[in-house]
């Protein structure tokens, strides 16, 4: 994989891959755990590469590239495809992310929704970056290479490695073409994006008009009926609470639950076990020198004298000879390249490339470079982008971190390696007798040494050790451990902890006893009852405010409080739904009060009298907090306007979606 400068911008190419750290690795056989092992010792690099992307390549799922139908593509955008393996890679992450979020069941109807959403999600992404191309916006070679070369989780020792970028890409079953093509189309989209927001602005009267409703105050005060004060006024009768229940049964039930039994393996139990000597650590030092050593770095100058065609071939050659005997006569070297080279990364910088390593450059520049002495310039040097005339300023040796430098860290890392591999073993030896001992745990726990442990009341919101671990709680309520009592497979509630369960007794939702919910089902039904006498006791104070009575006489007459009076902001700290119908509500008019009710969230019951408003008053801000509010209203309208741009183009897309896409759950 190469990345190139763009033309002859630099005339060379970007060996440099990303780093992948960790290593990859299936040591436990094929089975529910294997896979979420399997995302554990991938997950960070995986995430690191989904942030680059923009997109969640979580789930590997082979060659499944067609649906039911034969058809391969999730949706075609104007002719483009967005294939059927994009769709479920992006669907498959959000699915867990909701899951975990929601912390419970994830029905169908929620799932269909999903994949609907992600779908209109990535035709918006599409028709968005298909409108960036068609407008010119493009990303050069060395833009891309740029960008992708300081991304710090493709970076080894702060270097960029070829080796691990490929390796990386590779275990997310990605090729370094696909990622940088994905890659170029969310920078175009981003190039775009920056361009609508950034060229957003609020216009002087626009914004003096949104300062005066901003920082809008309002003069009132309030009476407030709560429905506690009308509890002690209402009564529930015994045949009330009976028809209540009986018309809501399904809301008095007892939560589906099981008994479970399980063995479970730790990493840091197992690390306890692990011992590493001197000489092991000493042996895998040097069985990774190359992790502490740091290559040769050479600095180097160039003069590149570019071919567009084979035509001019000759006449290049030429040139960059008649450069080449120039040096040798004692020419300024970066005076020549100022004005001689085609390279303009460089050329104003005299030719100067900076520091770098082997794989940086194409092969034959590379080759020169690298035979190259401290001062010495070489002959004209042919490459795919012409003739180069390469100067060597110094050379960077090597180094290797010594071995006591490094002892602590790679003691640890050992151990954790070591015990890993153990837990490996171990792991994938408790998933063998699991599944050789259907319906008992208990010959898992004898022969490894393992406690066998319970949680008596294990629900679908998940409980106890595991937490919410949506997986693990689908297995716990399959059929296969539920109805026919076999063992779980091998199971990874996080990272460092593998178990085996099994039920050991199922309970089904039971109808809660009258006499256990009663307390409930009364203060229910007193509350509905209060609810409703403070609102209808509101409306009558509202009736009496609003036919010319005295608010302070109407408050003490009712037992109540006559609050505020103040003028309050927009952001005041009083109740939300009270302050947002106080600025809904019309100005008063002079010498009159504004006088309205509303009911609260409570059940209860809340009259206004809005006295005054005083507008804003944009003089009043000192300029700087006046031209950063100014600054954030653009931005938010040029979101606004992205957000108008996409619906425009996606109306205007032609857009044929794959036919039960959004039933396909199977291949999902």
């Amino acid at each position: 994989m190469a990345f190139f400068l763009a033309g002859p911008a630099s005339a060379l190419v970007y060996n440099r891959g990303l780093a992948a750290g960790g290593r990859i690795r299936h040591r436990i056989r094929e089975r529910q755990m294997l896979q979420t092992i399997r995302e554990r010792l991938t997950g960070w690099v995986a995430a690191a590469v989904i942030l680059v992307i923009g997109l969640a390549l979580v789930v590997s799922f082979g060659n499944m590239s067609t649906d039911a139908t034969g058809v391969n593509f999730a949706a075609r955008v104007n002719g483009e495809d967005i294939s059927l393996l994009e769709f479920r890679q992006v669907y498959q992450n959000q699915l867990q992310r909701q899951q975990e979020l929601l912390r419970g069941e994830f029905s169908p109807a929620l799932e269909r929704q999903l994949k609907q959403n992600v779908l209109e999600g990535m035709i918006q992404n599409r028709v968005l970056a298909q409108y960036a191309y068609e407008r010119g916006y493009r990303i050069s070679d060395q833009q891309l290479a740029q960008f992708i070369s300081t991304v710090p989780a493709f970076q080894v020792g702060g270097a960029f490695s070829r080796e691990s970028y490929i390796a990386t890409l590779a275990s997310q079953g990605l090729t370094p073409e696909v990622f940088e093509a994905e890659q170029r189309r969310q920078m175009a989209i981003a190039q775009l994006q920056n361009g609508i927001v950034g060229s957003a602005f609020y216009t002087p009267t626009e914004y003096r008009r949104f300062i005066q409703l901003e920082q809008e105050q309002r003069q009132f005060s309030w009476l407030q009926l709560e429905p506690a004060r009308f509890l002690d006024s209402v009564t529930v009768a015994d045949d009330e609470i009976k028809a209540f229940y009986e018309q809501n049964a399904d809301r008095f039930l007892t939560e589906e639950s099981v008994a479970l039994e399980y063995v479970e393996l730790r990493l840091d139990d197992v690390a306890g076990e692990v011992s590493v000597d001197d000489a092991m650590v000493r042996d895998y030092y040097e069985a990774n020198a190359e992790r502490f050593s740091t290559e040769e770095q050479r600095h180097a100058r160039h003069i590149l004298i570019a071919v567009d065609d084979a035509d001019n071939d000759a006449e290049a050659a030429a040139r960059a000879q008649e450069l080449y005997e120039q040096l040798q006569a004692g020419a300024d070297f970066a005076e020549l390249a100022k004005a001689n080279s085609d390279d303009p990364g460089s050329a104003e910088s005299g030719g100067d490339l900076g520091w770098a390593g082997k794989g940086t450059f194409v092969k034959a520049f590379e080759d020169a470079l690298f035979a190259l002495k401290e001062g010495e310039i070489s002959k004209p040097v042919r490459s795919e982008f012409g003739y180069h005339i390469i100067q060597l300023l110094e050379i960077k040796p090597g180094e290797r971190q010594p071995f006591d430098v490094v002892r602590d860290s790679l003691t640890a890392e050992l151990r954790r390696q070591l015990a890993e591999d153990r837990f490996y073993e171990l792991a994938e030896r408790m998933d063998d007798l699991a599944l050789e001992n259907p319906g008992s745990l208990a010959p898992v726990a004898e022969q490894l040494g393992l406690e066998l442990k319970t949680v008596e009341n294990f629900t679908r919101a998940g409980a106890g050790p595991f937490g919410y671990d949506q997986t693990l709680i689908d297995t716990v309520f399959s059929p296969a451990l539920l109805e026919d009592g076999e063992n779980s497979p091998l199971l990874q509630p996080d990272k460092d902890h593998a178990v085996v369960l099994r039920v050991a007794e199922h309970r089904l939702p039971q109808a809660r006893p009258l006499d256990e919910v009663r307390g409930e089902i009364e203060q229910e039904l007193r509350l509905t009852k209060a609810a409703k006498l403070a609102q209808e006791r509101g409306q009558q104070i509202l009736g009496r405010l609003r036919s010319g009575e005295a608010a302070a006489d109407v408050a003490a007459a009712s037992g109540l409080e006559l609050k505020g009076g103040e003028f309050y902001g927009r952001d005041a700290q009083l109740p939300p739904e009270l302050l947002g119908a106080v600025f809904r509500a019309p100005a008063p008019a002079e010498g009159a009060a504004y006088i309205d009710g509303l009911p609260t969230s409570d059940g209860g019951f809340a009259i206004f009298l809005l006295s005054a408003v005083q507008p804003g008053r944009p003089e009043a801000l000192p300029r700087a907090q006046r031209d950063q509010r100014k600054a954030q209203l653009a931005q938010q309208m040029g979101n606004a306007s992205l957000v108008a741009l996409v619906q425009d183009l996606r109306r205007a897309a032609e857009v044929v979606i794959s036919p039960n896409i959004f039933e396909d759950s199977d291949s999902l």
